[in-house]
């Protein structure tokens, strides 16, 4: 999958030349490749995601109400109406993955301009990389989680977690001395840093910085345990988590959302840590069949070798003067037939048995000739009517005789050998 966001964040929207970041990832764990291009050198990929900058967003909490979907969205107009600085009516509303219309109850909304979000998805269309999702680059999380990263030439400290999200840029060249970045770093931000849970327990902060700012993190807040971590890979939480502002009036390309589907819910079967004990349980119920279908293997074979083998035990018995055994069932039927023969018994494969079964009916067949060998047949020039040659075929195959017919000649070869 593509994951873009656009480098400069103009309310115009992207203007043609406008470079995109973007990242690249084969797993949606981790990003294969990162890189910074125009539109139009964008590297090709089937899937493509927008993902909406921290500074494009903001992030609510409302509480809502038990109304169908269609009236959900003019209802969030009246209750976000006091926390919005713009008309809501120029804003795009997005619920949190898993919100339930219809049934009361909190959750976050995301809001982002409209002209802002169509323009960079009319830039995207245009450039022939149509956006199947959209992501915000940071949301609210269930844990505390805290990034130091540089987005579009400015450097963020951006704090996620149950409370919400709090962004605050910092000073775009940072101090030398421990001290000067100690006091570089907003007061708003040691606050949020300093409150404990009402528990008083110490809660889990996950902290995380780029390879350019790690250094500063790392001396600003000695006390946690930082780790090295890429802007991308907040996108990639994002998407992992199911967020689609992709929502209400706002709707993408149906047939890049139907060829994004099957790839994305492959990969995320796949690959995705949540979803490795499905991948256990689909493994070890695979190799539950395979080794019950070799078992199933074994017995038969266990079972035809059984049956061979009594085979060749009843043929000994029966004509010890057998030494060489090839084929039981044929050697047999072959004894059996010469010892019929030789006490002058009719066989259902001689000439007198066929020329009975050929009589056999209410209108003899005529021929002109018959061509007779053990077991095989053929009468060449037969006459005989529609319904009597149906008759008569019958009559031979319920005989064990298999009759194939070529225009006026017939084939009859003995089966029941």
């Amino acid at each position: 999958m593509l994951l873009l966001t656009p480098v400069e964040n103009a309310s115009a929207g992207s203007t043609p030349g406008t470079a995109w970041r973007w990242a690249q990832s084969t797993d949606g764990l981790k990003p294969a490749r990162l890189g910074l291009s125009p539109a139009a050198e964008l590297p090709p990929d089937a899937e493509c995601v927008l993902v909406v900058p921290v500074e494009q967003l903001s992030w609510h909490r409302v509480q809502l109400p038990r109304i169908g979907p269609a009236r959900l969205r003019a209802a969030l107009d009246g209750l976000l109406e006091e926390h919005l600085l713009d008309d809501p009516a120029q804003l795009h509303f997005a619920l949190e993955p898993g919100a339930r219309t219809g049934s009361a109850g909190s959750c976050w909304v995301a809001a982002c301009r409209k002209t802002w979000l169509h323009a960079q998805l009319q830039a995207l269309e245009q450039a022939q990389r149509p956006v199947g999702r959209i992501v915000p680059a940071v949301s609210p999380q269930p844990t505390e989680q805290l990034w130091l990263q540089d987005d579009a030439g400015q450097t963020w400290c951006i704090a996620t977690g149950p409370a919400g999200v709090l962004v605050l840029p910092l000073p775009a060249s940072p101090p030398s001395d421990s001290d000067a970045t100690a006091q570089a770093i907003p007061n708003t931000l040691r606050r949020w840093l300093a409150t404990s849970p009402p528990s008083g327990e110490p809660r889990p902060l996950s902290a995380s910085a780029d390879a350019a700012h790690l250094a500063l993190a790392e001396q600003a807040w000695p006390e946690l345990q930082w780790t090295m971590a890429s802007a991308p890979e907040r996108w990639l939480q994002s998407l992992r988590q199911g967020w689609n502002l992709a929502q209400f009036d706002l709707r993408l390309s149906a047939s890049q959302r139907r060829g994004q589907w099957l790839p994305r819910a492959w990969r995320t079967l796949t690959r995705d840590p949540a979803w490795r004990p499905v991948r256990w349980s689909l493994g070890a119920l695979l190799g539950l069949q395979l080794l019950g279908l070799n078992l199933l293997a074994w017995q038969e074979r266990r079972a035809e070798q059984a049956q061979q083998t009594e085979l060749r035990e009843l043929l000994t018995q029966t004509f010890p003067q057998v030494r060489l055994i090839l084929d039981a069932p044929r050697q047999m039927q072959a004894k059996l037939d010469r010892l019929r023969q030789q006490q002058g018994e009719l066989g259902g494969g001689d000439l007198e048995s066929l020329l009975a079964a050929l009589g056999s009916v209410d209108q003899p067949a005529a021929w002109q000739r018959i061509e007779f060998s053990p077991g095989q047949a053929k009468l060449v020039g037969v006459t005989l009517g529609a319904e009597s040659q149906q008759a008569l075929q019958s009559t031979l195959q319920a005989r064990g005789w298999r009759v194939e017919t070529s225009g006026n000649d017939w084939r009859l070869d003995w089966e029941k050998r």
